[in-house]
């Protein structure tokens, strides 16, 4: 798709913050659980000076449709295992995977592969029905996300990844516990922080 240059700004591969996205082991759980996906391409308006998250827009490679990132409000935002589902056309906008979900998701494909179609089925008819829902939505701003809460959720999840199964096969003790809970609940703090001042801020100037 081509788009105006002189309005938007596009973001993709090898922007930082998508590079950030696929790298980071710690984001396995905000896709496969969560279902929190990231289009492989978005598009930020330049001449609008709302904050970033209200001023995002998401194309269509089927439909050629620009959605604003309001199209997938609230709850929208999560449950999307399959991507994004186009609330034009129905086809399914492109999103990034995170390499440590393609590894999961490779090692387990016996378990849930002859599900997939099912399972996107229904999926399919969830997400239409919820994206309906959305139309008579309030758009979502960047206030009203609790930055605090993806925070702290974050910096818990790091925790239990990276220190709870050393503390059980022994090669941690209780003070190096102590010791990892207060590195991580700092680190999700910093995340959040970081998320709401680059989601939440203006346009440059």
């Amino acid at each position: 798709m081509d788009f105006d240059e002189n309005r938007y700004k596009v973001l993709k591969l090898p922007n930082l913050m998508l590079v950030h996205w696929v790298m980071n082991p710690g984001l396995v759980f905000n896709e496969l659980v969560l279902g929190q996906r990231i289009p492989k391409v978005t598009l930020t308006d330049k001449t609008s000076d709302a904050p970033l998250m209200e001023r995002q827009y998401v194309p269509c490679p089927h439909c050629h449709t620009i959605h604003s990132s309001d199209a997938w409000p609230k709850k929208g935002m999560f449950g999307n295992w399959f991507g994004l589902l186009c609330p034009s056309c129905d086809g399914i906008i492109p999103c990034l995977w995170n390499y440590t979900s393609l590894v999961l998701l490779a090692m387990t494909f016996p378990i849930w592969g002859w599900l997939r179609r099912p399972l996107e089925t229904r999926w399919r008819a969830f997400k239409k029905k919820q994206l309906l829902q959305n139309i008579d939505a309030e758009p979502t701003k960047a206030k009203d996300v609790s930055w605090l809460k993806m925070g702290l959720a974050y910096g818990t999840f790091m925790f239990c990844a990276m220190t709870l199964i050393k503390f059980i096969t022994s090669e941690l003790n209780q003070q190096d516990i102590l010791i990892q809970a207060a590195i991580w609940l700092l680190g999700g703090l910093a995340f959040g922080g970081v998320m709401k001042f680059l989601m939440g801020r203006g346009k440059s100037t």
